[in-house]
């Protein structure tokens, strides 16, 4: 089905996972809008939905040709209707490509993110790990290891386990090897030099992270979503406690299950970061609670939505409106924001008011995790009801959809008979 001539305005979003769904069921429930979906390839979460017109491109290695296919695009939908086309992506490769071809880019879309420098300011990590010791923001001990630095330098005094991963994540999902992961957990001096000398192999050119391990399970993981306006002023932080993380080597890191709240520390250090990068749009914190000294020890800035940013909506606040009266103006928003989702707090920024369980697995799975301070929260949550799920969404009709929900759940237990969480 066709966009409709007539809707205001045309959300296109790059990427084809359980984000770019989120996003686009999103703008279909604030504005009533269909948002077309460029993946590479079709796939259950994205396919056959109400809210998403799909257009699959192939691979995204060759940005020239994502370029090209995005003007072509935008001349289709201009053409039945002259309007306002919004451009997303889902992963930050997507982000880091549409920053670069800004200038080609914004004749024909209104981009809601930062200029490149902005983004490179804070997406390498090496850059947001010296900004963090700059501003006096709590993190980890962290070393940069280039091909041919020298080791012993640069964690000579690290404790094993040693956090390693990629300082780009865009530049690493070219890197091939044998085990790789979005992050890995290195227990010896043998490992660590055998993982680096895969990693020189691979292609990856950039920096690549070697990090003090912070103990604490899943359950000690700390997330934060900012708005900022385009006077680059942060007025919203969106606070998440996670309950369980995936632990396939894919996904590793990505959040399963969160508990809403308010963070007055981490909304307040997040938000003289992003100023101080001079940010606009919407930016996400991993962090990480360490209970050896009380503190909140920030990891990484994604210059976007997270993947299962889900726990926003869950608790009332729809980020597609901050995208919708920030970026296109008060004329396109129609819809009534809850205001009562959020409170002015002392971190002089609005939090999230309302706590509220998030979650992708089946409620019988997520409850084997609740044996920890947040798992508690949750389970008192989804006894009273208080709990959403992105992919259950009353107005997808089509029964393939119902078919990929089941089907989905079940993966989601096969998974973590696989891959268990660890122990700590």
């Amino acid at each position: 089905m066709a966009i409709d001539p007539t809707q205001p305005f045309v959300p296109v979003i790059l990427g084809g996972d359980i984000g770019t769904y989120t996003l686009a069921r999103e703008f279909y429930e604030a504005y009533g809008v269909r948002s077309v979906v460029l993946p590479a390839a079709g796939n259950g979460v994205i396919e056959h939905s109400v809210a998403i017109e799909l257009r699959p491109i192939g691979s995204m290695a060759d940005e020239g040709r994502v370029v090209a296919a995005l003007a072509e695009l935008a001349d289709e939908l201009k053409a039945a209707g002259d309007r306002p086309l919004m451009l997303f992506g889902s992963l930050d490769f997507h982000i880091m490509l549409i920053a670069k071809h800004r200038a080609q880019l914004e004749g024909q879309y209104v981009i809601p993110y930062p200029e490149l420098e902005t983004i490179e300011g804070a997406a390498l990590k090496e850059n947001f790990y010296a900004l963090a010791e700059k501003l006096g923001i709590a993190h980890p001990r962290t070393a940069v290891y280039y091909p041919g630095s020298e080791l012993e330098s640069l964690v000579g005094s690290f404790d094993y386990p040693v956090i390693g991963k990629p300082s780009s994540s865009a530049a690493w999902i070219a890197a091939k090897f044998e085990g790789k992961q979005k992050i890995h957990t290195i227990n010896s001096r043998a490992e660590l030099e055998a993982l680096l000398a895969k990693i020189d192999g691979s292609g990856y050119d950039a920096g690549y992270i070697l990090q003090e391990y912070i103990p604490g399970g899943d359950d000690a993981m700390r997330l934060c979503t900012y708005f900022a306006t385009q006077e680059e002023k942060v007025i919203f932080a969106g606070y998440g406690e996670v309950v369980i993380e995936e632990h396939a080597p894919l996904v590793l890191g990505n959040s399963a299950a969160i508990v809403t709240g308010r963070n007055d520390q981490m909304a307040a250090d997040g938000a003289r970061m992003l100023e101080e990068l001079g940010w606009r749009g919407i930016a996400m914190i991993d962090a990480k609670y360490d209970h050896r000294d009380g503190q909140i020890k920030f990891f990484e800035i994604n210059p976007r939505l997270g993947r299962n940013h889900f726990y926003l909506t869950a608790a009332g606040v729809n980020p597609a409106r901050f995208y919708v009266t920030e970026f296109l103006g008060a004329q396109f928003d129609n819809s009534d924001p809850e205001t009562d989702a959020v409170v002015k707090t002392g971190a002089g920024v609005l939090q999230l008011s309302r706590q509220r369980l998030f979650t992708v697995l089946p409620h019988h799975l997520l409850r084997r995790f609740f044996d920890s301070d947040t798992g508690r929260k949750a389970e008192g949550l989804l006894k009273a009801g208080k709990v959403s799920n992105p992919l259950k969404f009353s107005a997808e009709k089509h029964p393939r959809r119902k078919l990929y929900l089941l089907l989905n759940a079940v993966n989601h237990y096969r998974k973590y008979k696989a891959f268990p969480p660890r122990e700590q």
